[in-house]
């Protein structure tokens, strides 16, 4: 793995220890274990604007506002994949995760708009998207923010391979939960074995 080839991961949660927190503590700990280079982005402690649909990038493929956002667009480029760990805000991502997604919209133009894609659509690049509901499970709980991350992930060029959905967090925690935590277990493996085997290659 390249220096700068690295695992994104973001919390998409603005609360410490809680089911996001523990989520990816475990992930961290496998990524180590296996000597996988990742990088934690925590959008709540982050200056992220929101997109005005300014239509400057449809223009130059690049987003005109500067700030904290700004290196994340060469991350995004030169990473291995991006993990995505959010809680349900109104049967959708968080806010804070949502504005990140809104300013993916370069790449999107630049792909699409001016076809000079500002990000090197032919890399490897794997996801996840690990989603934490504190409801009983009900329909379509997980549609909302799914279908951003269905589109996210096509912005950032990457494959969104495991889609993972923790419901009645508020009653059972993901520490407690063992049949989430086994498929948790088993999908993030994989997801390792996948990284570790396009690296050797």
């Amino acid at each position: 793995m390249g220096k700068s080839d690295k695992i994104l991961i973001i919390n998409g949660s603005p609360r410490k220890n809680k089911n996001c927190a523990s989520v990816i503590k475990e992930i961290t700990k496998k990524f180590e274990e296996n000597q996988i280079a990742y990088k934690v982005l925590d959008v709540y402690k982050m200056n992220i604007e929101y997109c005005t649909a300014c239509g400057a990038c449809e223009k130059t493929g690049h987003c005109r506002i500067k700030d904290d956002m700004t290196p994340i667009y060469e991350e995004f480029n030169q990473s291995t994949g991006t993990i995505t760990v959010s809680p349900m805000y109104f049967a959708s991502v968080s806010t804070k995760v949502k504005t990140l997604v809104d300013r993916t919209q370069s790449f999107f133009s630049s792909k699409y708009v001016l076809n000079k894609p500002s990000i090197d659509r032919d890399k490897f690049r794997l996801g996840m998207y690990i989603a934490i509901g504190g409801q009983p499970e009900y329909k379509n709980q997980f549609l909302g923010g799914q279908l951003v991350m269905d589109i996210f992930y096509k912005s950032i060029n990457t494959d969104l391979e495991y889609n993972l959905y923790l419901s009645n967090s508020d009653q059972v925690s993901f520490e407690e939960n063992e049949d989430f935590k086994a498929k948790f277990n088993k999908s993030v493996d994989e997801y390792i074995y996948k990284i570790k085997q396009n690296n050797n290659n």
